[in-house]
């Protein structure tokens, strides 16, 4: 890059003899590229300035009492612009100790004007000193927007051709969720010399843009301020779309609470996923809000909502896993029911991982799960457990090819905690199969293995199986316990 396509910077003006710039506070700022110099008098100024930008006052727009001169400069920074000009005369009100140490503290360039020089000497300093590289950053201005006239296009590869237009990484982020929205790869992410920038978007919703500058190859601030419009456009669009999945997951989980059953759920992204198992999960923090909005973001077959006047979340089984990873990241107690697959089951199973949380929020571990253990659980007599086995197995206790691989897998299924891999993995078969295999046991039982009380009734099988069919017949009283997992 020559001499002569060099950014301007603050530190030019500021030694500029002819325009009689003093720097007040801030010096370590001096660095900061200026687009262009503008006067404002208006009491909020940050609303009308852009970013890179500086403003020049008389001093009408400050105001008299420190805390709020503190604050006028975290504003200005905040929004990106690149320093404050004060005109010498006796219309500013004086400038307090506090004012200077916030610009100091923030490197935001704090200068004083000499009252001979107008204001628009500075910004005809400004214009000419950056008319110069105007044709190419229009020509490539025009790039940029011809990429993002297709509003119908994937905001995730608008993002990349941005990047690789402008030679920068750029990640957005949701505040509220503390997500990355949108993000391009960092290829040279390790490069310990890149620079990174952060800039607050003016949209409907609390987001950070993130770029990422490289040796060589620094985004101009004209461009950057177009760079943002458009980022920020299409934040709200991901962010918007986030928000109607979580209400309507919230309206569907209330319905289910009042035993309507949802017609469909298709716009969780997964509805065949719920259809084949869920829990409830419990929590103990004002967290509702943050979590619905993850959850939405990343399309998971999630309902968080509230229900019997606690915050929950009915989470499919196949993302239990998926999402306990993301409580675990957040700051507060998490309790998951066991598993059902009826949606008339609901109230149980919210008033189940409710209970758990009740009995876990004494526990320095911020997940619990309800986990119904026997510690012995067997008949009283041979003649007793057969009946169990007949009433409750039925066709799975006859002497056939058949019936016993459907036994053997159930019983599987119940010394694995009901988990799918560690069975399958058991059995030598793949999940579909043993999705297939548990699917038959339920119909040829008529009982559900989601289902608390019928699972009771397998476990309770199982044991006695196990007794009638042992080389050691040696009876153990009955004696039923339910224990808590963390």
């Amino acid at each position: 890059m020559s001499a002569s396509d060099q950014p301007l910077r603050v530190g030019d003006l500021a030694s500029t003899a002819s325009l009689g710039v003093e720097v007040l506070a801030g010096s370590r700022g001096l660095d900061r590229e200026v687009l262009w110099a503008h006067s404002c008098e208006m009491p909020n100024p940050e609303r009308w300035m852009g970013t890179h930008e500086i403003i020049m006052t008389v001093g009408l727009s400050i105001p008299v009492e420190p805390e709020a001169q503190v604050n006028l400069i975290a504003r200005l920074d905040d929004a990106g612009l690149a320093g404050m000009m004060i005109g010498d005369n006796d219309i500013a009100p004086p400038i307090t100790k506090e004012m200077l140490n916030e610009a100091s503290r923030r490197n935001f360039p704090l200068m004083l004007v000499a009252e001979p020089i107008p204001f628009a000497a500075v910004a005809r300093h400004v214009a000419a000193a950056t008319s110069s590289s105007q044709l190419l950053q229009v020509l490539k201005l025009g790039k940029l927007y011809q990429l993002a006239a297709n509003i119908e296009v994937d905001p995730r590869i608008l993002l990349a051709d941005i990047a690789t237009l402008l030679r920068v990484d750029l990640r957005v982020e949701d505040r509220v969720s503390g997500m990355a929205i949108l993000e391009t790869a960092a290829p040279r992410s390790l490069d310990p010399e890149r620079q990174e920038r952060k800039y607050r978007l003016k949209g409907s919703y609390d987001v950070e843009l993130q770029v990422y500058e490289y040796p060589g190859e620094p985004l101009d601030s004209f461009i950057l301020v177009h760079l943002m419009q458009i980022v920020q456009v299409h934040a709200d669009r991901v962010i918007a779309a986030a928000d109607v999945r979580a209400r309507a997951a919230m309206r569907t989980l209330a319905a289910l609470f009042k035993g309507q059953l949802p017609a469909d759920t298709s716009v969780f992204g997964a509805s065949a996923e719920l259809e084949k198992g869920f829990h409830f999960v419990a929590f103990s923090e004002d967290i509702g809000e943050k979590l619905a909005r993850i959850v939405a973001l990343m399309e998971l077959p999630v309902l968080v909502g509230s229900g019997n006047e606690k915050q929950q979340a009915l989470v499919a089984q196949s993302v239990l896993n998926e999402f306990r990873e993301i409580a675990e990241t957040l700051d507060a107690h998490f309790a998951a029911s066991s598993a059902f697959a009826d949606y008339r089951d609901v109230p149980a199973a919210a008033e189940e991982a409710s209970r758990v949380l009740a009995a876990s929020k004494y526990s320095d571990r911020s997940w619990a799960e309800f986990q119904g253990a026997t510690i012995s659980l067997l008949s009283r007599s041979h003649s007793e457990a057969e009946t169990i086995v007949l009433n409750v197995l039925g066709v799975l206790a006859e002497p056939t090819p058949a019936a016993e691989k459907l036994r053997e897998t159930l019983f599987a299924y119940l010394r694995n905690d009901r988990r799918w891999k560690e069975t399958a993995n058991e059995l030598g078969i793949h999940r579909q199969t043993l999705s297939y295999r548990l699917g038959r046991i339920e119909e040829v039982t008529r009982l559900s293995i989601a289902r608390s009380s019928d699972l009771s009734a397998f476990w309770i099988a199982y044991q006695a199986w196990e007794m009638t069919n042992s080389a050691n017949t040696q009876r153990v009283p009955v004696v039923g316990a339910t224990v808590l997992k963390s």
